[in-house]
């Protein structure tokens, strides 16, 4: 925002929480929509999948911050990537929890997210790097990529059982 829109830190400030607004409006969104899913017939693991693949197809959103004319339309760009991220993770991290036996259940769970963790070191090196030769437009667009190719990838891989969430009684 400083080196492309030219922003102090006050006119930053002004508008930088928004993101993490619509992060938290993401966070919701991925325990929202999967039990509205369920509720209209749709499987506990097709809800999830559905739930991703809306986060995924968001992630557009900020993969077009280098289009952007303006503070206010990256700004917005950026809201729809934080809202797409965090709807991705949230539906991402109850997966585990419906595919996995409660007994590794937990196992699941830690081992992802160590991977995570191991490809967010490595994936910070690589940006920087790369965001000095390229700039942070090419960076976006990938990250939007890799998002769709990840959303392909649980469709190819984890089949629907059909399984509901048991109902109270």
């Amino acid at each position: 925002m400083v080196s492309a829109w030219n922003l102090d830190l006050k006119a930053i400030a002004l508008w930088a929480w928004l993101p993490f607004l619509a992060a938290d409006f993401g966070s919701l969104a991925a325990g929202v929509l999967p039990g509205w899913l369920m509720k209209r017939g749709t499987g506990l693991i097709a809800s999830r999948k559905i739930t991703m693949t809306i986060g995924a197809l968001c992630m557009a959103g900020p993969a077009c911050i280098g289009l952007a004319t303006s503070p206010g339309m990256a700004i917005a760009l950026f809201c729809i990537g934080g809202f797409a991220h965090q709807m991705l993770n949230g539906a991402l991290i109850t997966l585990c929890a419906d595919v996995f036996d409660k007994k590794t259940v937990g196992t699941a769970s830690g081992m992802a997210g160590t991977s995570a963790w191991i490809g967010g070191m490595l994936f910070t090196l690589l940006i920087g790097q790369s965001a000095d030769t390229f700039g942070y437009d090419p960076l976006f667009a990938a990250l939007a990529g890799l998002d769709l190719v990840a959303a392909v990838v649980l469709w190819t891989l984890l089949k629907d059982s059909g399984q509901k969430v048991p109902s109270a009684a």
